[in-house]
């Protein structure tokens, strides 16, 4: 395992014009990513949104108390926004355990389909 130093000293950089593309298979796999994780924003920044609004044009809903002297905007901010966003990562992250289970087994296949060609190259 590889100790790393901690220093100031300035290293050289790295030119993005230089690197190689993606493979494939990692290339879809980020694209996906961040079309789910766009979605998921937009979903939840729109919820977000809304309260303010309910807050403007619903005030007798908004203000009314439930329980414990919290009302419906606090418990829409406070509780339900919580659990929005445990509900969104947990989304996110078995749509990704998804798709990279689904991208293995396609390398699987790739490796099997070669036949005895030799070694696969990704």
């Amino acid at each position: 395992m590889k100790d790393y130093v901690m220093t100031d000293e300035k290293k050289e950089k790295i030119d993005v014009e230089n690197l190689l593309p993606l493979e494939e298979d990692t290339s879809r796999i980020m694209k996906s990513e961040f079309r789910t994780g766009l979605l998921l924003t937009i979903i939840y920044f729109a919820f977000i949104f809304l309260i303010p609004i309910l807050n403007w044009y619903k005030q007798d809903w908004a203000f009314s108390k439930m329980w414990g002297g919290m009302s419906n905007s606090w418990f829409l901010t406070a509780i339900v926004s919580m659990a929005m966003a445990f509900c969104i990562a947990y989304i996110h992250t078995k749509l990704y355990e998804k798709r990279l289970e689904k991208y293995d087994l396609m390398k699987i296949n790739k490796v099997a389909n070669q036949g005895d060609r030799g070694h696969f190259k990704g």
